[in-house]
């Protein structure tokens, strides 16, 4: 009988000590990781992990049964195809954030999560309940290298809202952002998830066009020799 997607999920959730043994094992063991570099190279050490779990739990037989990502812009970082095509992708956030010459403290990595753009293709093709984020969160500045925890859950209960009651998102290019780290999530299903997205959608524009009018209004002002 074919796995699902819920199991190969709940073999993951089942394995985070062990995720979490490894991850702390690698940033004590590559001193090449930190607060610049783990966010970005951390999911090539990742994805060999998981593939290590998906063959022991016996959702890998062949190495046709997965795609990994070819490079940083391709979506999704791990694509398991033995259970009507699960997508997986890595992210992280770190607990510090450095001000200046200063560390301080941070609740929201405020990482790109996708943008407005591309999320109805991403949807189109996996469906709305088959994109997991596997979320690192660790603790990397001039004094510490740790990690403190991941997260595995539906990509959209990673999603922060706005006190306006949209999705976060960074206004130049609509990438959406995350809540903070430890608050319970936001967005709670793909229906829920579906209605504030068309939502923030029409912000967006409305914002965006009553931003150009402004500028052309100015244009009108503008004396030309």
């Amino acid at each position: 009988m074919k796995k699902t997607p819920e199991e190969a999920i709940k073999l993951l959730i089942e394995s985070k000590k062990q995720i979490l043994a490894f991850l702390k094992k690698t940033l004590d063991e590559d001193d090449s990781l930190n607060y610049r570099t783990f966010g970005t190279n951390i999911e090539d050490y990742l994805s060999p992990e998981v593939i290590k779990i998906f063959r022991k739990g016996g959702f890998i037989k062949k190495e046709s049964d997965y795609v990994e990502a070819p490079n940083k812009n391709h979506f999704p970082d791990f694509e398991l195809k033995t259970t009507s095509s699960l997508a997986l992708d890595f992210k992280s956030g770190n607990r510090s954030r450095k001000t200046g010459n200063r560390w301080v403290s941070t609740n929201n990595s405020n990482n790109d999560l996708g943008t407005l753009n591309s999320w109805p293709k991403k949807i189109g093709k996996f469906g709305g309940d088959n994109i997991y984020f596997l979320f690192i969160i660790y603790n990397i500045n001039n004094k510490k290298r740790e990690i403190l925890d991941i997260q595995i859950d539906p990509f959209y209960k990673f999603l922060g809202l706005t006190k306006t009651g949209v999705i976060k998102y960074r206004e130049k290019d609509g990438n959406l952002r995350p809540r903070d780290f430890y608050k319970e999530p936001l967005i709670t299903s793909k229906s829920q998830f579906c209605s504030l997205f068309k939502k923030t959608i029409m912000y967006r524009s409305e914002k965006i066009i009553k931003k150009h009018r402004k500028i052309l209004k100015s244009t009108d002002e503008i004396v030309c020799f």
